[in-house]
């Protein structure tokens, strides 16, 4: 039997064609990434609830590389975002602090032996506080002036928590994290891609090329596919990681004076 003609490929989204349509087209984004958030959270509650700690622990890195992916908009989220996972900089006194919450505070229950009695109440107010940032999200959308910035801030919070090893609590899945900071990065490219080739002709091609060479440099220090703790990476990988990395934030950095005059 002849096979028919293949169904044509589905048109490529529009490029927003101002800055207020990226704003609105990555506030859609961030709402499915919630959701998304919200479901991993769910399956974390039910591994730590049935004893099945490596199930447990690859819901958690499910669950924090989807916050990652998440990107510009997590700088906007004030008490709430620091409550879902504080970055290194909200984790003085670590496990000691009553107020250390969320993804974090997981990581280091899970990573530490700690079981359902002492999990299954902060994974509740973590999913507790997904709805409370679910129901603000309408009015914490990023400022349209802030969205070049935060292109550039996404993978310089990767720096700074991830590879540095400040917000390690136990994991050590620095680069798991990174390599999901680079989706969110691209994400936000991809919303401003046309917007940046008016003003710069050529550079959204160039920061994909520094992109992809930092995603496979991530990539390359897996083993049999499963994420290496970052302190047992060959120091070769990790310095092809930290090269690529500081390429393309310092290429980043070009992009908000490109809008500075808006």
């Amino acid at each position: 039997m002849t096979a028919g003609p293949e169904a044509p490929e589905a048109p490529a989204p529009p490029t927003p064609a101002t800055m207020d349509d990226a704003v609105a087209a990555y506030h859609d984004y961030v709402a499915e990434r919630l959701a998304e958030l919200r479901g991993h959270a769910l399956t974390l509650r039910a591994n730590v609830g049935n004893g099945d700690l490596d199930s447990a622990m690859q819901a958690w890195l499910d669950a924090q590389q989807t916050w990652q992916r998440v990107g510009a908009a997590y700088g906007s989220f004030g008490d709430l975002g620091s409550a879902i996972s504080p970055g290194s900089r909200g984790l003085e006194g670590g496990a000691a602090n009553p107020d250390f919450s969320g993804l974090r505070r997981i990581e280091y229950g899970l990573w530490h032996g700690q079981g359902a009695g002492e999990l299954i109440p902060v994974i509740d107010k973590l999913l507790g506080d997904l709805d409370a940032l679910e129901a603000k999200l309408p009015e914490t959308a990023v400022a349209p002036s802030d969205m070049p910035l935060r292109l550039h801030e996404i993978l310089e919070d990767a720096q700074r928590d991830h590879l540095s090893g400040r917000g390690d609590q136990g994991s050590g899945l620095a680069l798991a994290l990174a390599r999901a900071d680079v989706d969110g990065t691209l994400e936000v490219l991809n919303l401003l891609r046309g917007l940046l080739e008016n003003r710069k002709a050529g550079f959204p091609a160039r920061l994909d090329g520094e992109l992809a060479t930092l995603g496979a440099a991530i990539d390359a220090t897996q083993k049999d596919d499963a994420w290496t703790d970052y302190a047992k990476v060959p120091l070769g990988e990790r310095q092809a990681v930290n090269s690529a990395l500081g390429r393309v934030l310092e290429s980043l950095s070009l992009v908000p004076p490109l809008f500075s005059t808006d």
